[in-house]
């Protein structure tokens, strides 16, 4: 695969004018969930809700109808599969235990957002490896199955998260009639060795602000000694991180859609094994 099937053409778009038309580009890709809504929506309570108090309580309604109908499809996925993803809690997310943001929310992420992100971007899928980043329960690993990646990986710090991740694989198995087996590794982000391969990683904001600008850094170290491809997929990036992004010369931007994105690394050869 010619890695410029995924980048060649959108390496101008680094710069100011050419990210703005791409994020406006993929404003009208964010549908499921009426997500573009939601977006627009939140900016106008933002602007306007204090100056016009009936407003603000009726974008307030629409939104948790949005977020509520959201809820129910994402517990949908666990009722067709006979899995259990869904439900939140609070997790370790560095082995740095006296860090005052080493535990963070998880939260599995929906799977028509999931297949939406994917969908999306340009170019063949098979050459990658897919990575979880923060895999909790499996949830993102189970949604990938749908598309035709080379392998699966579950990168994740707590075991016990592991434990029922494997659970809900056979589940989903038996469910399915498919024969899915990832490879889940505990192990810390920041201490994991990258394969010899091309890689897609998904980052569903696994990790407060601080730690995700340092996750990123660690990355983009591991990036540039690569040999391989690799492709970014972060959904729901904290400001802080999506500015370091937008700045970074490791990352073309593909995708910049309002509440995800995804970029290609900027140095990988033009062919992947």
């Amino acid at each position: 695969m010619n890695v410029q099937d995924h980048a060649g053409t959108t390496g101008v778009m680094g710069g100011g004018v050419g990210r703005r038309w791409m994020q406006a580009r993929d404003f009208f890709v964010m549908r499921a969930h009426g997500g573009g809504w939601h977006y627009v929506l939140s900016k106008v309570r933002r602007i306007a809700g204090r100056r016009l108090p009936w407003l603000g309580r009726a974008i307030d309604r629409t939104v948790e109808r949005l977020d509520a109908f959201t809820q129910r499809r994402s517990q949908l996925f666990d009722d067709r599969h006979g899995t259990e993803t869904y439900r939140r809690l609070d997790v370790r997310v560095t082995e740095e235990a006296l860090r005052p943001d080493a535990v963070w929310g998880y939260g599995a992420v929906n799977h028509d957002f999931f297949r939406e992100i994917f969908r999306s971007i340009p170019g063949p899928l098979t050459p990658y490896a897919f990575v979880d980043v923060g895999s909790g329960k499996g949830a993102a690993v189970l949604m990938a199955a749908e598309f035709p990646f080379r392998r699966l990986i579950g990168l994740e710090l707590t075991p016990a998260l592991i434990d029922i991740a494997r659970a809900n694989v056979q589940k989903f198995n038996a469910a399915t009639g498919t024969k899915l087996d990832p490879q889940w590794v505990h192990c810390d982000f920041f201490k994991w060795v990258l394969p010899d391969e091309p890689l897609l990683f998904f980052f569903n904001n696994p990790f407060p602000e601080q730690i995700t600008l340092e996750a990123l850094v660690a990355l983009e170290l591991a990036v540039t000694a690569h040999r391989h491809p690799v492709l970014l997929v972060f959904r729901k990036a904290p400001k802080t991180a999506g500015d370091h992004l937008h700045r970074s010369p490791v990352w073309k931007p593909l995708r910049l859609a309002p509440y995800w994105r995804v970029y290609a690394s900027a140095g990988a050869p033009l062919t992947a094994a």
